[in-house]
């Protein structure tokens, strides 16, 4: 029966890979969110805040704050990052140790968004398939 557990080796890789994430420059293109809703793709939270920094049209980093999975770091790919479409999610964290998830977003009204799909996360206290269903209120 295999165990999920946390060792110290992964407590400091998770904080070098977060320091990464978390040291951004001032000209870089920073959204913050709040999310609510069965599970947020990015962390696999019911409730949290995000910061995603915009690498290119498609891609952004992320580190996130919820509740359950407490802190979380990752990569997200949008079709459009501010309209419909197809969204991506892989990551890392302490609640799920690694997760991936695919959704689709529909642009309900300017900042506000709703996620749709399902994802996959090995976690301490459950592995498996995961439904997505989430609201993101984005601030630019």
């Amino acid at each position: 029966m295999k165990e999920n557990t946390i060792s110290l080796k992964n407590i400091f890789a998770l904080c070098i890979i977060f320091s990464f994430f978390a040291n951004t420059a001032i000209s870089e293109e920073i959204t913050t969110s709040f999310h609510g809703g069965f599970m947020d793709p990015n962390g696999v939270d019911i409730v949290g805040y995000t910061v995603q920094t915009k690498i290119n049209d498609s891609f952004y980093r992320y580190y996130t704050f919820g509740l359950p999975s407490l802190v979380a770091v990752g990569l997200n790919y949008y079709d459009n990052y501010q309209g419909d479409g197809i969204t991506g999610t892989l990551g890392i964290g302490i609640g799920s140790i690694l997760y991936g998830s695919l959704a689709y977003q529909v642009n309900v009204k300017n900042t506000h968004y709703l996620k749709l799909g399902a994802g996959y996360t090995s976690g301490i206290a459950y592995s498996g398939l995961y439904p997505v269903l989430s609201y993101e209120i984005r601030f630019y």
